[in-house]
């Protein structure tokens, strides 16, 4: 086994503190109240003494935490070092080292004769003095650490504990920094007491085919005749003890195997937990005492299946970058932690990749009860995947300076786990690709924690595949799944953000600052557009889930031998929020039911495209339908059923059957339905589907969007002999600007605003500019995201800051009564917008008022941009539009027949046209 022996001063990794259970016989207390607090900028705290005298490290200060959330810094920024942000992300900035102090008295209660001091967590690297004596230092942030104090500690008078907490091993944290750098004693801290000889690490190795639970026990002091006893039991219940037995302790070790009848097997739909109850004793005296708990569960693989008890799953995993809000560190509140994990597995997720770190135990706890399996991430082979153009981090490589303690962490963090049934995915690196530079290192760490935990499957890079590397699955690109015979998962799939939600920022009321939320505003206040923030959060929101729900069934439809997607992320993670659930895992705009329908187990998916969404009578829609069924147990004999709702009414319906194979997805087959002629005026409409056998029905549905037919547009004309093809295709007779007048027809449309144009609306005439290179705010798509890119949000709000939208605020305004838009643009918008690029207001001149379309830019940068824009010029007014207006499409079509329709009425309350806009306008629309 992996561990380390206490012989006095060395010391012992990992050790148990706060633990889920504690047994009626352990002797442990926790040292919670009064602690002090000093920062030591200038790093003088060993050199003047600090640890022998207190007198200045006085300052309160909670524990667990970290100081920079409880306010200990300055007002300074820190890196948000992923996203290239300077931000002050918690209550206080500060790297660097500070002091911690208490002073306690033994309780009567933990009088014994052998007494460890136990730090659950500390980030990054602590040194540790009681009364003065210098105890020892500690370095893997990971992993808790217990110094046997022996004759140091006083029974009956004061002790003076201090602990330096310094930088030495911030890089052994991998991602803990993610969100800014902190420090601390993140866990808490406790005084043990036990006899001569107590338990260092109770390992429980439970067999899913023998209902056999094999002990191992590994005992410290003098442990000459003791005996170990073990009893197991329900964890939820008080049923007594349902396998008992006991082993004498040989050479430091006590093994013994207790069969439990009738064993419940742990998965995430039925997480069954056992608690085991462990005593040391010698004869009637007990010398130590401790309660575990496990559950009995076999990972393992079959072809592309990944299976929990021999029965595959389909894995819907999601990002984990320490998002806790209220801590800053990670968070040790069970209850606070079950509330937000029980609404991750509602809303389908089944496993938490932690991105590049490892979250505390108290999160494990709380995972075996809901049934989330994790994957754990200590970097072995490098956190982010080492040096190149696309990572630049300074995590260490596992040369030679650095191998040891990578090896020496990686393994105490694999045991402080072994018995967390939650905890059984491991991997050693992110994004190495296909390249692995220390291969033989990358198998000897797969072989020890096989050898650790024999359930766990480990995989030596998460975004990439190396079928020379140990990886019992994968973690990369689905379109790798042809040449990969091993189960595969479809890595951070697709980092999706909408815009800070302004509206919750007084949530943030305990260690992070809501700091997206303020850049947001800044950036907002200095542009201009500070009274969108609200509606912009809103409106992002909603247009983030159209693309999460579309391209995650899309992944899953299209994929049909994935053995899971791992959605990056769930959950919001300042500054980016990706998720369809809040930083404070709670619901944004779908609710659970809802999100069910494109996350659960079997899931009812169609092949209708984003651009497949616009209809009018006469219309045939054909879609394939796909059923991915992973229930447990799966269908066999299901029908499909489908229909076509607009406002009540069913416009077409029908049933499909189909040969069903479960754990996999199939095609279902096509339906083929017709819109009915008497479609007069614009309406939503929803195709249904839903998949039944008994009374088991799972459904889905998809937005569509009906339009009367359309006919000739009159009273307009064109200007110049070509317009762009985007705005083509319009049945109006072509003039010169010579030929127009006021009285004679109304709307013309043009590219330039030339002064002929300018004079012809100045004098009561109307016009649609279509809006040309010069008038235009291009930028490119981030992360592979080619297509599309100026409909949808960013990926991730990476830089550049400048490129990107979150989202559309659209005005009530007649001309787009057309589009049933609901103040944000939907998928009706999609073709108008997908290659389409918005126009900047600033330098045009036009940012006085609101947009008819706003196009949300991205929140570090907050310019005022905007699709269409009205401005009176004179007696006329005149119309800026960078949407796409080819009339190859019913919307666009629909939406030109209604701005002429607008402006022929000729009405208007748009602001006057500046004589600086004016020129801007016509100065970028005359580029040739």
């Amino acid at each position: 086994m992996a561990h380390a022996k206490s012989d006095g001063s060395t010391p012992r990794f990992p050790v148990r503190v706060n633990p889920v259970h504690l047994h009626p016989d352990e002797r442990r207390a926790q040292l919670a109240d009064g602690w002090r607090f000093r920062l030591d900028p200038d790093d003088v705290g060993v050199a003047d003494g600090w640890h022998a005298r207190q007198d200045g490290i006085a300052d309160s200060i909670a524990v667990p935490g970290c100081w920079q959330g409880q306010g200990y810094g300055d007002d300074s920024t820190d890196e948000v070092w992923d996203f290239r942000l300077e931000a002050r992300t918690l209550r206080a900035t500060y790297t660097g080292t500070g002091w911690y102090a208490t002073t306690f008295r033994v309780p009567d209660e933990l009088v014994g004769e052998r007494h460890e001091l136990r730090f659950g967590g500390v980030h990054p690297s602590a040194e540790f003095w009681l009364n003065g004596v210098r105890l020892g230092e500690h370095h893997q942030p990971f992993v808790p650490v217990g110094f046997d104090v022996g004759d140091i500690l006083r029974d009956d008078a004061d002790n003076d504990l201090v602990v330096r907490v310094s930088e030495d091993a911030r890089e052994l944290g991998f991602a803990f920094s993610w969100q800014g750098n902190w420090s601390g004693l993140y866990r808490p801290v406790e005084i043990v007491a036990t006899g001569d000889a107590c338990v260092e690490q109770a390992r429980l190795l439970p067999d899913t085919g023998t209902g056999v639970l094999r002990c191992e026990f590994a005992t410290g002091g003098v442990s000459d005749g003791a005996t170990a006893q073990a009893a197991v039991s329900r964890d939820d219940a008080d049923s007594g003890a349902m396998a008992t037995g006991e082993a004498p302790v040989r050479d430091g070790v006590a093994t013994l195997d207790l069969a439990v009848p009738g064993v419940d097997l742990w998965s995430p739909d039925r997480p069954a937990l056992y608690r085991v109850d462990v005593t040391l004793a010698r004869g009637d005296v007990v010398l130590d005492a401790l309660s575990e708990r496990t559950g009995f569960v076999r990972f393992d693989t079959d072809g592309t299946h990944l299976r929990v008890n021999e029965e595959p799953y389909y894995w819907r995993g999601t990002g984990e970058f320490l998002a806790a809000p209220e801590t800053g560190s990670p968070d040790t509140d069970r209850e606070r932690l079950r509330r937000k994990l029980t609404n991750l597995r509602e809303y389908g997720y089944n496993y938490v990749r932690f991105q590049s770190y490892v979250q505390a135990p108290e999160y494990y706890d709380v995972a075996d009860e809901v049934g989330l399996v994790i994957q754990s991430e200590m970097g072995m082979l490098g956190g982010w995947g080492g040096h190149n153009q696309w990572h630049v981090y300074a995590w260490p490589q596992p040369t030679p300076d650095a191998r040891s303690a990578l090896s020496e962490q990686w393994d105490a963090t694999v045991l402080r786990d072994v018995n967390h049934p939650s905890a059984n995915f491991y991997c050693m690196s992110n994004e190495l690709g296909s390249r692995c530079t220390h291969p033989r290192l990358a198998w000897k760490c797969y072989e020890r924690t096989r050898d650790i935990k024999p359930t766990a499957l480990v995989l030596w890079t998460d975004g990439g595949w190396n079928p020379d590397l140990p990886s019992d699955f994968v973690n990369a690109e689905a379109n790798i799944a042809d040449e990969c015979p091993k189960p595969l998962i479809q890595h951070e799939y697709r980092w999706w953000s909408s815009f800070p939600d302004v509206r919750i920022s007084d949530r943030y009321d305990g260690a992070m600052r809501p700091y997206a939320q303020d850049m947001a505003r800044a950036a907002a206040r200095e542009h201009g557009v500070e009274h969108t923030l609200e509606e912009a959060a809103a409106n992002s929101q909603r247009l983030q889930l159209v693309e999460a729900k579309g391209k995650m069934e899309l992944c899953r439809r299209d994929n049909p031998t994935l053995a899971g997607i791992c959605h990056f992320n769930a959950m919001d993670t300042t500054p980016s929020p990706q998720g369809v659930i809040d930083e404070f895992f709670e619901r944004k705009v779908a609710s659970s039911d809802e999100w069910l329908r494109t996350n659960g187990d079997t899931v009812v998916m169609c092949g209708l495209g984003f651009d497949e969404r616009v209809y009018v009578p006469g219309d045939t829609v054909e879609a394939e339908l796909f059923v991915s069924d992973y229930s447990h147990p799966p269908l066999s004999r299901p029908v499909v059923g489908w229909r076509i709702v607009s406002s009540g009414r069913v416009l077409d319906s029908g049933a499909l059957t189909y040969d069903h194979s479960p754990f996999g997805t199939c095609r279902v087959g096509r339906l083929t339905a017709r819109i009915p002629d008497d479609v007069s005026v614009p309406a939503r409409a929803r195709l249904v589907a839903e998949v039944v056998e008994g009374e088991r029905r799972f459904c889905n549905e998809w937005d569509l969007w009906l339009l009367p037919a359309d006919g000739p547009i009159g009273d307009v004309v064109r200007v110049g002999d070509e317009l762009r093809t985007w705005i083509s295709g319009v049945d109006a007779q072509v003039a010169s600007v010579a030929d127009l007048a006021p009285d004679g027809a109304r709307v013309v449309l043009a590219e330039e605003l030339t002064k002929d144009i300018e004079q012809f609306v100045r004098s009561g005439g109307r016009a649609i500019l279509a809006a040309g290179e010069g008038l235009l705010r291009p930028w490119h798509a981030k992360l592979g995201e080619h297509h599309n890119h100026y409909f949808f949000t960013p990926p991730a709000n990476y830089p550049p800051y400048e490129d990107g939208h979150d989202g559309t605020i659209i005005q009530e305004h007649p001309a787009l009564d057309c589009l049933m838009h609901e103040r944000f643009a939907d998928l009706q918008f999609y073709r108008l917008m997908k290659d389409a690029a918005p126009m900047p207001l600033e330098p045009l001149g036009l940012n006085d008022d609101d947009p008819i379309v706003r196009p949300i830019h991205s929140f570090p940068v907050g310019r005022s941009l905007g699709y269409l824009v009205e401005r009176r010029i004179g007696d006329g007014v005149i119309m800026l539009c960078a949407l796409s207006l080819d009339r190859e499409y019913p919307e666009a079509s629909a939406l030109l027949h209604s701005l002429v329709e607008y402006l022929a009425s000729g009405v208007s309350n748009a602001p006057e046209m500046t004589r600086d806009a004016i020129d801007a306008v016509r100065a970028g629309s005359m580029l040739s």
